[in-house]
């Protein structure tokens, strides 16, 4: 799929598409993906926007934040944006990632549903529906920003294109998400 069909299927999905900066607090780097030497910027704007991002958790979990503060019940969200992180010459590489959220109802509320919150397998069926004509299947995996028993990782055929999973209890908690 192009990444404009990408995006339509999350669109019909019931998702928004969020837009992020490349910048970002060095703390985000470390607790959602363990990068204790991100990409740090000689002048950054801000303090808490040091380091060029090499994940899209960060951004989408301060969005979450934005939209529970304003008493929103149900947010699904994605993002596709560039990333940045080392190769093994220790150069600046820049890649393209997509990255999604579901918190609260699976559904907006309405009499013919009843309610429940957006859990694992939610997710797993909205990744199986974008590569949907791909032979798309899950292995257990452990990630630091995920819930352990709760995440997997996704393959296409044989190769690894990302993970999934419940966002850890700890960082829940350090984030007021609970």
């Amino acid at each position: 799929c192009s990444s404009t069909e990408i995006k339509q299927l999350l669109i019909l999905r019931d998702y928004q598409e969020v837009i992020n900066y490349s910048f970002v607090d060095a703390e985000w780097e470390l607790d959602f993906v363990g990068n204790s030497k991100p990409i740090t910027l000689k002048n950054p704007i801000a303090s808490q926007m040091s380091v060029m991002r090499s994940t899209l958790i960060g951004g989408l979990i301060s969005d979450l934040q934005f939209n529970l503060n304003r008493k929103q019940t149900r947010v699904r969200l994605f993002e596709m944006g560039c990333c940045f992180i080392r190769d093994d010459a220790n150069d600046c590489k820049q890649m393209e990632k997509l990255a999604g959220l579901s918190y609260g109802d699976i559904a907006s509320e309405q009499w013919g549903i009843s309610a429940r919150n957006a859990d694992f397998y939610d997710i797993k069926a909205d990744m199986e529906i974008l590569y949907r004509n791909q032979a798309i299947h899950f292995k257990k995996f452990s990630h630091p920003a995920l819930h352990p028993g709760k995440s997997a990782e996704i393959y296409i055929e044989d190769k690894s294109i990302g993970w999934l999973g419940e966002l850890h209890p700890r960082w829940q908690k350090k984030y007021g998400l609970q």
